[in-house]
């Protein structure tokens, strides 16, 4: 009886890396979701907070979560950091301040921005809640309430 040559095993070997390899990079993606901080804040007064802090240390990442989804832009905490740079904001506290039609956060631009009346000018943003989670809401308020 003739004897066959001996089969390389190569192929079973690269099959195997190649599925080991790939279930290695879903883990990582799985892995990578499920550590991906959470939007918004959990509360109302951390979100006044957890934006001074964003805006402060020029984190675009940090600032952007903290706007209500499909509120604002991919880009729009990238592009507001160096306009508020430019416009002299460098470490502002934001404040919070409820009004008639909801909670507000306003980031005060100021020395160099000031309305026709000497007052300062400021961002205003309004506070919103879902899924138990708060954000500001990137649609700038029609009529804010005064800049405190």
């Amino acid at each position: 009886m003739p004897t066959r040559p001996a089969v390389p095993r190569k192929k079973p070997v690269l099959l195997a890396l190649l599925l080991l390899g790939f279930a290695l990079w879903i883990t990582g993606i799985c892995v990578s979701i499920a550590h991906e901080p959470p939007e918004g804040s959990p509360s109302a007064d951390t979100l006044r907070t957890d934006l001074t802090e964003a805006v402060r240390d020029r984190d675009a990442d940090r600032l952007q979560n903290l706007f209500a989804p499909d509120t604002v832009g991919d880009d729009y905490a990238e592009t507001l950091l160096p306009r508020l740079t430019d416009a002299g904001v460098t470490n502002p506290p934001a404040t919070r301040q409820a009004a008639a039609d909801g909670d507000f956060l306003h980031l005060k631009i100021h020395p160099k921005a000031t309305a026709p009346d000497g007052r300062p000018t400021c961002l205003t943003w309004q506070v919103t809640q879902a899924d138990d989670r708060w954000y500001a809401d990137g649609v700038l308020p029609l009529t804010p309430p005064a800049c405190p």
